[in-house]
Formats: C-alpha cells, sequence, structure tokens
C-alpha cells in the first residue's frame, strides 16, 4: 500500500508540473491569435474525445444523475477556464498561475455558502494573507497598490469559479464514476466555447494574422496532456491519497507555470513574483494544513 501511495503522489507532482506548463501552452494558443472561445472549444472537445477513446462502455453507460452532475460542473468548468484565459491574455502567466492557485483557499468558503458550515477563524486570516499576496504579485511600478488590471480582476473570477467546481463535485459527485463526470464536463466546456466561437468569434478565425500552426499545437497540449492525462491521474490518485496532501500538490503548478515563464523569456523578472507567490503559496498550504491534529499526533505517538 505504501508504494501505491508514493506512486499517487508521484502522479499529483506530474500533474502540477504538467498544469505548470499548461499555462505557458495557453500562452502560445494566445499569441497565435485564436479567439479564446476557439481555444477552449478545441481544449475541452479534444480531451472529451480522448477519455473517450479511453473507456468507451463506461461512457455510454452513462446514467442521468451522472448527465446532469456532469453537465453542470461543465458549465463551471467552462466559465473558470473562460476567465482564465482572457485573464491570462491581459495579464501574465505568473499572475494566472498565482492568483489561480488560490482558489484551494476559497473552497471552503463556497461550501459555506451551499451547506451552512462556516469556515474556521485560520480561514478567513488566510484569505486576507492571499490578498496581500495578490497585491503584491500584480503591483506595477507607478500604480496604485490596491489597483488591479482587468486581466488580475478576471482571474480572481477564474478561482473563484474553480473554487466553486471543486466543492460542487465534492458534495456531488462521489458517487459517480468518476470517467464519465470527467468526459461530460469536458464535452460541455468544449459544447459551450464551440457555440460562443460560432455565434460571436468566427469572423476573427478568419484573420491572416493567425499562426495556425503554433496554435493548433499548444492546443493539442491543452487538450491531450492538461486536460485527459491530467484529470485521469488526479482522479485516480485522488482514489487513493487524501484531498489535503492532493491539493496540496497541485497547487504547485503555480510555481511550475511562473518558473516556466521566466525561464523560457516569456515574461521578465520581477522581485515581486516570488515574494507575492510565496505568500499565495504559503497561504494555500496553511489552508490544508490542520496543525492541531497534527500535533494530536504527535503527542499520541511519543506517549506510545
Amino acid at each position: 500500500m505504501k508504494s501505491k501511495e508514493r506512486l499517487a503522489d508521484l502522479s499529483l507532482i506530474v500533474v502540477s508540473f504538467l498544469w505548470g506548463a499548461g499555462f505557458i501552452a495557453v500562452q502560445y494558443a494566445i499569441r497565435s491569435g485564436l479567439p479564446v472561445s476557439l481555444i477552449v472549444a478545441m481544449r475541452f472537445i479534444l480531451g472529451g474525445l480522448a477519455v473517450f477513446a479511453i473507456q468507451p462502455k463506461t461512457i455510454l453507460g452513462i446514467k442521468k444523475q451522472e448527465l446532469i452532475t456532469g453537465v453542470v460542473a461543465g458549465v463551471l468548468l467552462y466559465f473558470s477556464f473562460l476567465t482564465q484565459t482572457l485573464g491570462q491574455a491581459l495579464s501574465s502567466v505568473s499572475n494566472a498561475a498565482f492568483i489561480t492557485a488560490i482558489y484551494v483557499v476559497l473552497v471552503p468558503f463556497i461550501i459555506w455558502i451551499f451547506k451552512g458550515h462556516p469556515p474556521k477563524l485560520k480561514m478567513f486570516i488566510l484569505v486576507f494573507t492571499t490578498l496581500i499576496g495578490v497585491f503584491v504579485l500584480t503591483y506595477q511600478k507607478g500604480q496604485s497598490i490596491i489597483s488591479f488590471s482587468v486581466g488580475d480582476l478576471l482571474l480572481i473570477l477564474c478561482a473563484i469559479g474553480f473554487a466553486a467546481h471543486i466543492a460542487y463535485l465534492g458534495t456531488k459527485a462521489r458517487d459517480f464514476n468518476p470517467i464519465s463526470i470527467t468526459f461530460l464536463q469536458m464535452m460541455t466546456a468544449g459544447v459551450l466555447g464551440a457555440f460562443v466561437f460560432l455565434a460571436k468569434d468566427m469572423p476573427a478565425a478568419a484573420s491572416p494574422d493567425i499562426n495556425w500552426h503554433s496554435g493548433i499545437m499548444a492546443v493539442v497540449y491543452l487538450g491531450l496532456i492538461s486536460s485527459a492525462v491530467c484529470y485521469f491521474l488526479q482522479t485516480w490518485a485522488q482514489t487513493i491519497t487524501s484531498p489535503s496532501k492532493a491539493a496540496i500538490m497541485m497547487s504547485m503548478e503555480s510555481v511550475f507555470g511562473s518558473l516556466f515563464s521566466i525561464l523560457i523569456g516569456l515574461e521578465a523578472f520581477r522581485v515581486n513574483v516570488p515574494v507575492g507567490g510565496l505568500i499565495i503559496f504559503g497561504s494555500v498550504i496553511l489552508s490544508e494544513l490542520d496543525l492541531k491534529r497534527r500535533k494530536r499526533s504527535e503527542t499520541h505517538v511519543c506517549e506510545e
């Protein structure tokens, strides 16, 4: 069992690494000139088809309640990735990576709204420290310290969307087949993106300035790796490891995303990026640690 747990933990680290690289793929897709709605549509339709190819019998046997749950989750997923992609286009890779990571802190508050269980005082404090981290991260010389770009505000909406998505799945999807729910989420998000593209952005796709080769390569990575492979690994790993450990490991995507962006020259190094990022990341980790429980556990071990 220990070896299986270690493999699950390693899988989650791989997921965070691949998702971190996914921020770079999104940036290349944006720079290629592809409309955001088309990026989201192609990403999730491709991911959904890949999941179907892996488990066609499971997906063909989808039940009514799975369908409802998967579609609602897919709407939340679409909103989250749409605001994330739009936000990143108007901000930076580092801002997108670290601001998205605050969803871990927001989840208890979303659950409070729907289930009436207030979070611990610790969570209110960590929300405050997280906001300080966001202020530091997004600060640009010459601007007011309480000023956000439109992109940063969209990224905050994205974090709220991801928190709602995680909270919803945590309360509604436990009794259903994760493969079915994953497929339904992706296809719902993909269809919504396709609808918006056909209704609004289709003329933009005729632009001669679009670099289709660069854009398609980025979308293929997002669809097959960031979506199909990562969601499959995450789903499998979370049947073995604890949700708290999983959240901490997956939040490492913010560190990888920012690091990759600076290393390959997509953005210049700013000292407030690691400082603000560390504040946010520290808040994320502390939100998932139960220090009292750990202390009781250590006391129990000492008594033995």
